[in-house]
């Protein structure tokens, strides 16, 4: 089994040599939320280290590996320890003769995904843009991803423990004895995303530590106020069947609706981590308060013990939203150092008797 290690060190490409095995790692551009761009990519040949894998991981997932749409031609299995993502793909007959025939993205925002932008194609992933690529021989190969190398969304730092990432596993395999695309997904699956010529297949991967993370495994989670829609239309990213704006396939997080004013105010959990809009994912950091009245709107975070605000987006409208992208929202404030509470009055009113929408984002610390 060969096994493939990528690292991403800031911008910078460092090749080294280790006794007669060469690893080259690579970086990924670090993406905003308010862009669809492409990721810088990883180049890799077959002169790579062979190593031993840890014995014992902290948890392990498989799929299948469909070739042609519809053929299981094999196996793609995934694992974490306390600092990496491991994933190995055996492909039963086999990889195809072509450089880069494994072709990886991971991370937890489907919005910094290469996709086609327009066109009939709009919204199917570039594996060619992909940040991890490898050139596999054999049946079986393993490539070792570090949580610091995978991009994350709105500062959020990947650990061990329950951060959820969606995986895009590109193969060029052999199947049936002929040379077919491959991509990983559920072996439950009745077909791939989007059929015909640009079908794609993906998962969902939810990390695990192996002990308890010590105190002190404080960082940046995004989160957002629970309201009562939800942004995508895939059911798996939607386990409470609410209304969906219909803007993301598996991009997690809710909107608000308010269809009437008030003098009372309403209160909303914030969640951090819910990973496809799933709390037991993700931990409760406070509390939204929303007072719709008149003209305007006020909005309040209220963060609980041990939890505070790096930075607050809010989507605050008449129209219903448009956007995944909480730096796309207009209203943006920044608390440095965090603050425990913020509160803002924006000018809003009902003109199309559907109500206004609130989209409260955060990035929060806190020990998770």
């Amino acid at each position: 089994m060969k096994h493939v290690q990528a690292v991403k060190w800031g911008t910078e490409l460092i090749a080294g040599m280790v006794l007669t095995a060469i690893t080259w790692t690579s970086c990924t551009k670090g993406l905003t939320e308010e862009e669809l761009a492409s990721q810088n990519l990883l180049t890799n040949d077959n002169s790579v280290v062979t190593n031993t894998l840890p014995s014992n991981y902290c948890k392990t997932q498989s799929s299948c590996l469909w070739a042609g749409q519809t053929i299981n031609a094999g196996t793609v299995t995934v694992s974490n320890d306390a600092t990496n993502l491991y994933i190995t793909v055996r492909s039963t007959e086999g990889f195809q003769n072509v450089a880069e025939n494994i072709k990886i993205w991971a991370g937890n925002d489907l919005a910094t995904l290469p996709v086609t932008p327009s066109g009939p194609n709009a919204g199917i992933p570039i594996p060619g843009q992909f940040p991890f690529k490898y050139t596999a021989t054999g049946t079986e190969y393993t490539v070792t991803i570090p949580f610091t190398s995978i991009d994350s969304y709105s500062g959020s730092k990947i650990t061990c423990n329950s951060s959820a990432l969606y995986l895009y596993v590109h193969v060029d395999a052999v199947a049936n004895g002929g040379a077919e695309t491959a991509w990983a997904g559920n072996c439950d699956a009745t077909g791939p995303t989007s059929p015909g010529p640009r079908w794609y297949y993906s998962l969902a991967y939810t990390t695990a530590c192996c002990t308890t993370p010590p105190p002190g495994n404080c960082f940046s989670q995004t989160a957002f106020a629970k309201g009562g829609w939800v942004f995508t239309t895939d059911k798996k990213s939607n386990p409470q069947n609410l209304p969906s704006l219909k803007l993301t396939q598996n991009r997690w997080g809710w909107a608000i609706n308010l269809t009437a004013q008030s003098t009372t105010p309403i209160i909303y959990e914030i969640w951090a981590g819910a990973g496809l809009n799933t709390t037991s994912k993700g931990k409760q950091v406070g509390t939204l308060t929303v007072l719709w009245n008149a003209n305007t709107v006020t909005v309040t975070y209220t963060m609980s013990n041990g939890f505070s605000l790096t930075e607050t987006h809010v989507y605050a409208s008449d129209l219903k939203p448009t956007t995944i992208a909480p730096g796309q929202y207009g209203n943006t404030l920044g608390f440095d150092p965090p603050s425990s509470t913020s509160t803002t009055t924006y000018t809003v009113s009902d003109t199309n008797n559907d109500g206004i929408w609130i989209i409260a984002h955060a990035g929060v610390y806190g020990c998770y």
